[in-house]
């Protein structure tokens, strides 16, 4: 382990699957310490007397890997932190759940901050400019992660890790102007930024995979996530069944949801799509392929290999939360290309369909659960 100058504070918003894979992880390979922020003294006290302060990773993909845990030293609540400035924030919650989680903490966030969410689906980050941080001045140093580990619940604060893939991270600019940035930009924030240096710290970057990009590398990354989450996590919500159950029968449904999205994203990431062609052999801009990698065919083979295959075990995060009876993020993945195809006054009528299945499917189990089957 590489120590840094001095221990890391990390914070952690959202202990679910994607919180406590990093949480561990980060325990395990780095000196930092992680403290997550729960919502309410009742889920604190519950974590600490059912959980003992542990969570854990059962990395299901490796069969001789055991069961790997971590007791969590501090864990804070709006009505307990008396910490001061938050200096690096890790939001891990549900996208829906973004604003009311950060709410309690607006006070130690500043400047200063950096605040770096890993989460599913697109339109956060309109939320945090125009419903959260409206002061310019004040606002945090803002960074994306994407990432694509399979993680569902095993039990109590215990979590299967069942397929790994890369975790890629950039700063996001808070104005559609800094959309490309520079590889120089790039550079500074590995160099001088305290959170991106841990991330990228070995050997927890060379185990997790972590890379750090430019935020159009980062964006093609997330665009390709966001394909893979707006076919996996509905059809299998819809389907109630596990991914690789449906690898046989699902190219039909995933070329209509990939196709109508792609029509809607090359209208809203215009820069994105077009990037070949302006920027492309410049010395300061990394060389990115888009076309070969966001278009319907290229990502429906992709989508089955990595959400069908690769993480056949897995149970879609969004199938979790039907089954638990849980709000879905559908409205930040599908229902996000539904709204981004009303204000180019188009149709988008197979994600609109989607939204209204899974909202079908959640109301039914519900429904079950309240006066039997």
């Amino acid at each position: 382990m590489t120590a840094m100058a001095r221990a890391p504070k990390v914070h952690l918003l959202g202990l679910g699957s994607m919180g406590t894979v990093l949480a561990v992880n980060l325990l395990r390979f780095t000196n930092a310490a992680v403290i997550p922020l729960f919502r309410s003294k009742e889920k604190v006290d519950r974590f600490q007397t059912e959980g003992n302060s542990t969570i854990g990773i059962r990395e299901i993909y490796d069969k001789k890997s055991p069961l790997f845990t971590c007791k969590l030293e501090e864990c804070e609540c709006p009505e307990t932190y008396q910490g001061g400035p938050i200096k690096n924030l890790v939001v891990t919650t549900k996208t829906y759940q973004t604003k009311d989680a950060l709410q309690p903490y607006l006070p130690y966030i500043n400047s200063s901050t950096n605040l770096i969410l890993v989460q599913n689906g697109l339109g956060v980050l309109e939320l945090l400019r125009d419903e959260i941080f409206t002061g310019k001045s004040s606002r945090p140093q803002l960074f994306q992660g994407v990432i694509s580990h399979g993680v569902y619940l095993e039990k109590g604060y215990i979590y299967n890790h069942a397929g790994w893939a890369p975790m890629k991270i950039a700063r996001i600019p808070w104005e559609e102007t800094g959309i490309i940035q520079r590889k120089k930009d790039a550079q500074a924030d590995r160099a001088e930024n305290e959170l991106v240096a841990l991330l990228m710290e070995q050997p927890f970057a060379q185990f997790f995979g972590t890379q750090h990009m430019t935020y159009q590398e980062l964006l093609v990354g997330q665009l390709y996530k966001f394909l893979v989450n707006a076919c996996i996590n509905p059809v299998t919500s819809i389907m109630d069944s596990l991914n690789g159950e449906i690898v046989d029968d699902c190219s039909d449904i995933f070329t209509l949801i990939v196709d109508e999205c792609l029509q809607v994203l090359e209208l809203s990431y215009s820069r994105i799509f077009n990037y070949e062609d302006v920027y492309q052999n410049q010395k300061e801009y990394p060389d990115m392929k888009v076309k070969s990698v966001l278009n319907t065919e290229h990502m429906v083979r992709q989508i089955i290999e990595i959400g069908c295959v690769i993480n056949a075990k897995n149970s879609s995060s969004m199938r979790q939360d039907t089954l638990y009876l849980r709000d879905t993020e559908i409205e930040y993945i599908n229902g996000y290309i539904v709204k981004l195809a009303s204000r180019f006054k188009i149709e988008a009528k197979t994600n609109r369909a989607i939204v209204s299945l899974v909202n079908l499917r959640l109301g039914l189990n519900r429904r079950r659960a309240n006066v039997g089957d």
